[in-house]
């Protein structure tokens, strides 16, 4: 289902940015918004900005992400090996997945590309979870955390707000 103006509204009331590149990206990879925007709360609220994990490379970095300080991290990370740090609104942080980006014609600092790859990884995985191991919808929103992240943690804290998001935004986008 397209993603409503009032879905729209409801979350950029909740102080989200770039909701309008939340929405098309949902409707591009055809997945359910409470999910997507579930990520994005655990992440960076849509801000383009780098992770703050301790060691990664630019941690905390005071700027937007953009293509030259992309450029810093990409050598801090791929030459000078140190820790990646999540990059962009859906902190993509693995070194395959931030090259798959370039390779697919994506740019990690461009927000829309970003948000886009965030909502295409977690849609992704949510489907695995639920075509092919057969799991239900917390099951699989909880695997999908967990892919996204790595941790069980993050998988199960993304079901609370999961549900919150679901109530708030309605099911009319689940099938």
């Amino acid at each position: 289902m397209t993603v409503t103006q009032t879905q729209i509204d409801r979350v950029r009331q909740a102080g989200f940015v770039n909701v309008e590149l939340m929405g098309a990206a949902n409707n591009r990879v055809s997945g359910r918004f409470y999910l997507t925007i579930s990520m994005f709360e655990k992440e960076t609220r849509g801000r383009n900005v780098y992770g703050h994990d301790a060691g990664g490379a630019l941690s905390g970095f005071p700027r937007e992400v953009n293509e030259e300080n992309f450029r810093v991290f990409e050598w801090l990370v791929f030459t000078k090996g140190q820790d990646s740090n999540g990059v962009g609104p859906s902190q993509i942080t693995s070194k395959g997945l931030l090259t798959d980006m370039k390779t697919v014609g994506l740019k990690p600092w461009v927000p829309a590309d970003n948000i886009f790859y965030g909502a295409k990884l977690i849609t992704g995985y949510y489907r695995n979870a639920r075509d092919i191991q057969n799991l239900d919808v917390w099951e699989s929103v909880r695997y999908a955390g967990r892919r996204y992240n790595g941790a069980s943690a993050y998988g199960d804290s993304l079901v609370t707000i999961a549900k919150k998001w679901r109530e708030i935004l309605g099911n009319a986008d689940y099938a």
